[in-house]
């Protein structure tokens, strides 16, 4: 019996670099209720656990944390919605990732993405991606 290879991929920054389109989301939301935007690199150590997550992270250097408490949901909903319409505006796949897709495919390597990212937006952003 031959023994059958299967690799997981983390999509965010492994597969796709999508930072761009996570801090573009995040600074629209942080613009529409009145906080501090972030540039990329802030993004990128912010990420990794969710919207929510991020931009409670984000808003944790306010001085009212109680304030942002009460809209995080709110901001949470908005940050998917626009994220959502805008998904890969400006992700990119990871330099020579489709060649080693393709040789993965020739050797008949079974594939798959390990993501905390809602399952449809991942799906989107896979079959929308260039």
């Amino acid at each position: 019996m031959s023994q059958k290879l299967t690799i997981l991929f983390d999509l965010d920054g492994t597969l796709i670099n999508t930072a761009p389109d996570l801090m573009n989301a995040h600074n629209h939301v942080m613009r529409k209720y009145g906080y501090k935007e972030k540039n990329i690199s802030d993004i990128k150590k912010l990420a990794g656990r969710g919207s929510k997550v991020m931009l409670t992270r984000s808003l944790s250097d306010s001085t009212n944390i109680k304030e942002f408490e009460d809209k995080i949901d709110k901001m949470t909903k908005e940050f998917i919605n626009y994220y959502s319409k805008n998904i890969s505006k400006e992700s990119t796949l990871k330099k020579g990732l489709l060649d080693f897709l393709s040789w993965c495919k020739k050797k008949s390597i079974s594939l798959g993405v390990c993501t905390n990212k809602q399952e449809h937006l991942s799906i989107d952003l896979l079959k929308k991606i260039k």
